[in-house]
């Protein structure tokens, strides 16, 4: 691993060391002046990945004796603390995606307040069932500003659109504001799901914005509600 390697990729390579058992013995990551050996990375690079980690639930700190890792009691869970894609929240298991529609079109006079852009900048707005081991498990529609991102085809949709715009197209993503409620199925959310229209949803809204606090995704996002649970940290400070 270079020098250069961003922090977030770092995260999720030590992420890939915790799920192979690598720390299974001693229970905590290495040293930071370990990790700077391993990876070949500076300590500005160790410290924010390790944020990451201990941000998502991965590992936390004890003063004095290093930074441990946590035991995974959410398993099967989908994080409500980050948006990483849905690939990265079931590693093991295999997720699918079914392009419903793709379409590159003007953003119109609805999404465009919530965008915060012009009812006529273009987006390209993908609408995928999510399924996860041959079971459907979400109903997703996204809106994505095409001047952040140029591209976007139906090959690329059936795989990890997440994986796609932070490793193909590089792009800086920073947080994303959500907001989670209960709803019911309409016909069309009930066909696609395996369900009866009018049965209970879980639905999960996600501003998505780059690190520089612009925004370039807002999504929409349907659970099947025999399958979604959620998981979230909460500090006791």
């Amino acid at each position: 691993m270079t020098r250069t390697v961003q922090y977030r990729e770092l995260a999720h390579v030590i992420k890939q060391s915790i799920d192979d058992g690598q720390c299974r013995l001693t229970g905590k990551l290495p040293t930071e002046d370990n990790l700077m050996k391993l990876y070949g990375v500076t300590r500005y690079c160790v410290r924010n990945a390790v944020a990451v980690l201990q941000e998502s639930g991965d590992v936390y700190p004890v003063q004095g004796s290093g930074m441990f890792v946590r035991e995974n009691k959410r398993e099967g869970c989908l994080s409500l603390g980050q948006t990483r894609g849905l690939s990265a929240e079931f590693p093991g298991k295999t997720v699918q995606s079914t392009v419903l529609s793709l379409e590159l079109e003007p953003v119109g006079d609805a999404l465009a307040s919530r965008l915060k852009c012009k009812a006529s900048d273009m987006a390209y707005t993908v609408q995928r069932l999510r399924l996860v081991d041959g079971l459907p498990l979400a109903l997703e529609r996204s809106t994505y500003l095409k001047r952040f991102i140029p591209y976007l085809s139906e090959e690329i949709a059936q795989g990890s659109i997440w994986e796609y715009l932070r490793n193909d197209l590089g792009l800086n993503t920073g947080f994303a504001d959500k907001v989670l409620y209960a709803d019911r199925l309409s016909s069309a959310e009930a066909e696609a799901l395996g369900l009866n229209a009018g049965d209970p949803c879980l639905v999960v809204e996600d501003d998505v914005y780059l690190a520089n606090g612009e925004m370039f995704d807002a999504s929409r996002v349907v659970y099947h509600y025999e399958r979604a649970k959620f998981f979230t940290l909460a500090d006791l400070k």
